[in-house]
């Protein structure tokens, strides 16, 4: 039965059940789409989500009768969304926990297009239902890879295609060497942005042409290339200049650039698409009026469950708040040999958008050079965690030429009351082996143990921040590297030793 919404009270619930689902993920994911730079397209999806349904529905088959498996489908599924979201609470960077929700508010909505219109319309409208995935983080393994790949590959080619131009350049590791300094390809400058964008994008041109599934295949590779090809021209311009002005005149070129090279993707995908489309981009206008009605009980179910979830994890959450934490900073020590501040460069600041932070360098007595990078995110927004998680050495270090040579886990050191874990790295700089100590600390968290940022630890840490009801809670990284130090335990015990004038434990 086909009616108006406002006619139906019915057909009002469906409507709200599932504009409520929606605003949860798009509440989710739009953490990401705000802190993390390659994911800022992410707010263009749910518009065009919404843009590709109204197309769809303009068009959209004769409804047919629903089967029986899709309820029990529908019932589990939304039966997940509690857990799920319980557990995103505290761990807004877990994201494969935005994965299980993106994949819920998937599901549960293909249930609601099946059975209001059955298979025809669950092929018609699966499209724009599915889209959303598109601006879903990519696991951070996966990610990482990929990002690492692309910044390596661009580095050797760039380099390459310089010494062609008999311009004298140096790769090492990520970083290109040119005569004015040291250019860093970093995660912007990787084309990991790029590549997400044009994944989006292939695939809503795609759809907003009809074209057939194969060429829709052509289409997205020839994105990719396109973009890998686009980045490279950007990377060999940056150097370009670099080579020939200074390092610092890199800072005006690269944004633009940038926006360049999506720009080029975007026109270069519109104009395959357009070509390739054929004559299979059109559909026939629906002839079916009015809005249809869900089942009644389903959207009833839905929508209490939905309460209890939203309700029922800020009621928890609420009841364990912690109000008597323990903090600690880190104690700079102005008096050693050569200390002295560093400048923390103007795009790791607007990486990282810590509240508080400084970096400095000093010598020891033993004759080993020590260097400190201390950041705080203040407690509250969910997003302080995924900037805070985002600095780690494993990651950064390799970006700016590090080697990781290797990984000798968590030690703990106590200080006072307090026992503080460190992940131990150590890295080859240049032929100079350094040993790196890495702290992630969350304040005022009840937990056993400060679990350090490793990807085995983040599940355990992520369900036990559930039991005790922690979340939006204050971050901190000290990140501290020894240099010329003889032997990794050595420098591990000079560690110890200044622990405690390093590390001023609050209150």
């Amino acid at each position: 039965m086909n009616t108006t919404i406002r006619s139906n009270p019915r057909a009002f619930l469906s409507v709200a059940v599932f504009l409520v689902l929606w605003a949860l993920l798009v509440k989710d994911l739009s953490v990401y789409w705000s802190v993390i730079p390659q994911y800022s397209y992410g707010w263009f999806v749910p518009l065009l989500c919404v843009f590709i349904f109204f197309t769809s529905w303009l068009t959209r088959p004769a409804a047919s009768k629903a089967g029986p498996v899709a309820p029990w489908i529908f019932y589990i599924t939304g039966f997940a969304l509690l857990p799920t979201w319980l557990i995103e609470q505290p761990n807004p960077d877990w994201r494969l926990v935005s994965w299980f929700l993106a994949l819920e508010v998937v599901i549960l909505s293909l249930c609601g297009v099946y059975f209001a219109g059955g298979r025809p319309w669950l092929r018609h409208f699966a499209f724009p239902i599915c889209f959303i995935l598109t601006a879903v983080p990519w696991p951070f393994g996966i990610e990482w890879f990929v990002t690492e790949t692309l910044m390596h590959t661009a580095a050797a080619i760039t380099v390459a295609a310089l010494n062609i131009f008999d311009i004298p350049a140096l790769q090492l590791g990520n970083v290109i060497e040119v005569k004015s300094g040291l250019l860093g390809i970093d995660e912007a400058c990787s084309g990991i942005r790029s590549l997400q964008a044009t994944v989006m994008i292939s695939l809503f041109l795609g759809e907003l042409y009809r074209t057939p599934w194969r060429r829709r295949i052509f289409l997205l590779l020839a994105g990719l290339v396109v973009a890998f090809l686009c980045n490279l021209g950007r990377a060999f311009l940056l150097a370009f200049v670099a080579a020939h002005e200074d390092v610092k005149a890199v800072a005006k070129w690269h944004d633009p650039a940038g926006f360049t090279i999506l720009a080029i993707c975007f026109l270069v995908l519109w104009g395959m698409a357009a070509l390739i489309s054929g004559r299979s981009g059109s559909l026939q206008r629906t002839r079916v009026m009015g809005f249809p009605s869900l089942p009644a009980k389903p959207m009833i179910a839905l929508g209490f469950w939905l309460a209890v979830t939203i309700l029922g994890s800020e009621i928890w959450y609420r009841i364990h708040e912690n109000h008597d934490k323990e903090k600690w900073s880190f104690a700079w020590p102005a008096h050693k040999e050569h200390f002295s501040d560093i400048e923390i460069p103007p795009n790791a600041t607007d990486l990282l958008r810590f509240d508080s932070g400084r970096a400095a360098s000093w010598s020891d007595g033993d004759g080993s050079q020590w260097t400190a990078f201390f950041f705080k995110w203040v407690a509250g927004p969910s997003r302080s965690r995924i900037l805070a998680r985002g600095h780690r050495p494993e990651v950064c270090l390799p970006a700016a030429g590090n080697k990781l040579q290797a990984d000798r886990g968590i030690i703990t050191i106590q200080v006072k009351n307090i026992t503080i874990p460190f992940h131990v790295l150590e890295f080859n700089s240049g032929g100079q082996r350094i040993d790196v100590f890495f702290c992630f600390w969350q304040d005022g968290s009840r937990q056993a143990e400060q679990y350090a940022v490793r990807t085995d630890w983040n599940r355990m840490e992520g369900l036990e921040s559930v039991l005790l009801g922690e979340r939006n809670l204050g971050q901190q990284t000290l990140e501290i590297v020894v240099a010329g130090s003889p032997t990794a335990e050595e420098a591990e015990a000079s560690l110890r030793r200044q622990a405690e004038s390093l590390i001023h434990v609050d209150g």
